[in-house]
């Protein structure tokens, strides 16, 4: 039975992966006739304000021209048939270019609402198809971490509870991942293609002008480079590696300073210790949380972060200055305030304790704490089992 029910569970994931494939393909390609309408729409723009040039300066010959006719009109005694024939057949040429480049701005007006709902359309697929991903790899998560449950497991609901929680986690991770990607350096690399194209046409006409673009392009890869950088540093600081959690909140904090000019102040008390790697994540991602909850809705010009090392426990105390909030409601509204509910979440499946404390107008201060277990006891632990 459980051979039979491996097999069935391997031939879904399988189905399930290559249609993850197949919509990745479909947003990969909605991302690319996006990137085509949008460039086109730039150029029907300029080609509309071109032609509503044309449409004001027709306009204004036609009016002159009609004047010019009416005059010739109440002066006919003194005009010659010539004369009349050739005001008329003015006049004449002049409403027909009026209406020529007035139809004609209508048909480019057309045209651009017409790309302006496409590129709606296509963005909605391009959003339908980001869900559909996280969903497909949520179920793939589910699926490979329940083959093991399903089989294995004794205690059934209280490990796949576990196991969803982390799912969330993890889920919650990438798409703030996904955002930032998006929100940041896709759109400006779609932003550089656009103006590299631009450059290209530039070449054939006015090569100094491509200087210019050329210059703005350096400044936008090097703005875009900086983006990627502190995505990076936000998926796994390097420094958490490399130095420890201390080290690795301070450079966080220093951006997180630069980027919404709030004050950020770090205190140690306790001797500062290496904690086990997982442990040193956690509590990086829980102050990091904090820290962009304070940055959205606390409306605080000043933070302090504290963190405390103990035997057996390690806190972090993020304390904030700003309008504060109701406890209660926060963290029975999962929909308004997940980023808390997540939180409180991450610190239980290490066993831990979360509180917080806030008051309207007073600020708020959010402590949580981890049983915290040294790199130093773990080797302890390695050798005393290898004896």
């Amino acid at each position: 039975m459980s051979d039979l029910l491996q097999k069935i569970l391997e031939t879904t994931l399988t189905a399930i992966e290559s249609g993850k494939e197949e919509i990745f393909i479909i947003a990969e390609t909605s991302r690319t006739e996006t990137q085509r309408l949008t460039s086109e729409l730039s150029q029907l723009k300029s080609d509309i304000a071109k032609i509503i040039s044309q449409v004001d300066f027709h306009k204004k010959i036609e009016r002159l021209v009609r004047q010019k006719l009416m005059e010739v009109n109440r002066a006919h005694q003194k005009c010659s048939e010539k004369e009349m024939i050739a005001a008329y057949a003015e006049a004449k040429d002049a409403q027909v270019n009026l209406q020529l480049s007035q139809g004609k701005e209508m048909e480019l007006r057309n045209r651009r609402d017409e790309l302006e709902r496409s590129l709606r359309q296509m963005q909605i697929t391009i959003e339908r198809a980001e869900n559909l991903m996280t969903l497909v790899s949520t179920a793939v998560n589910v699926l490979q971490g329940g083959v093991a449950e399903v089989l294995q497991t004794q205690n059934h609901d209280q490990r796949q509870e576990m196991g969803l929680r982390v799912i969330r986690a993890q889920e919650e991770e990438r798409r703030r991942v996904a955002r930032e990607i998006h929100d940041g350096p896709a759109q400006t690399l779609a932003n550089i293609v656009l103006r590299l194209e631009i450059a290209e046409k530039l070449l054939e006409k006015d090569s100094s002008q491509v200087k210019v673009e050329l210059d703005d392009l350096k400044n936008l890869v090097r703005s875009n480079l900086q983006d990627i950088r502190r995505i990076i540093f936000d998926l796994r600081p390097m420094a958490l590696d490399d130095l420890g959690i201390v080290p690795a909140i301070a450079k966080y904090l220093d951006n997180f300073q630069g980027n919404y000019e709030i004050n950020c102040e770090l205190q140690i008390e306790g001797r500062e210790k290496r904690l086990l790697p997982a442990m040193e994540v956690a509590l990086f991602r829980l102050i990091q949380e904090g820290m962009t909850n304070i940055a959205k809705h606390a409306h605080s010009d000043k933070v302090n972060i504290t963190l405390v090392y103990q035997e057996d426990w390690t806190i972090a105390r993020i304390r904030d200055f700003g309008i504060g909030f109701e406890v209660n409601s926060a963290l029975t509204a999962p929909g308004e305030h997940f980023g808390l509910i997540g939180m409180r979440e991450r610190v239980e499946l290490f066993s831990g304790r979360f509180s917080i404390q806030s008051r309207f107008g007073k600020g708020t201060t959010i402590e949580l704490s981890i049983p915290s277990r040294c790199e130093e006891e773990r080797q302890h632990d390695s050798d005393r089992d290898c004896r």
